[in-house]
């Protein structure tokens, strides 16, 4: 396919149907699709199968139809259908990204926030909000001790 590990790949159409790739990272043999929006739940909706079939349909017409003989397992998340995540990741608006600083500052000593979104460089990753996690439950115990 001619692409490198952690390349990134956009395949934009005017429809909406823009769906975003993490090629090959830590040279695994592995890409990693994202979509979002009203077709992010367009896709949840339609099911694991139908999603497969339009992302390698989308890349097979830029690679051409032997891309398909090179998929093998490929597997779609229904985040919609998370009851704790409900179908949502951290993403700010354009300009908007420094909210976050005032979301990291318990509210009265009393109320702490943590999770991907608060995340630093490893928003929107499941390892970011486990770190953002650990380290504002060592705050509250260190709060706490305080008293």
């Amino acid at each position: 396919l001619g692409l490198q590990p952690f390349d990134d790949l956009l395949i934009e159409r005017m429809a909406g149907h823009d769906i975003y790739f993490l090629c090959f990272p830590f040279d695994l043999d592995l890409m990693v699709g994202f979509v979002g929006g009203d077709f992010a739940w367009e896709m949840s909706a339609a099911g694991e199968a139908a999603g497969i079939d339009f992302v390698v349909d989308r890349l097979c017409g830029i690679f051409g139809g032997d891309t398909r003989k090179h998929v093998g397992r490929a597997m779609m998340t229904n985040w919609g259908g998370e009851r704790f995540v409900r179908g949502a990741y951290a993403a700010a608006r354009p300009g908007r990204s420094l909210a976050r600083a005032a979301l990291m500052q318990p509210v009265a000593d009393k109320i702490f926030f943590a999770g991907e979104h608060l995340a630093g460089s490893l928003v929107q990753t499941c390892g970011g909000a486990r770190l953002s996690g650990e380290a504002v439950a060592r705050q509250v115990v260190a709060q706490l001790a305080a008293k």
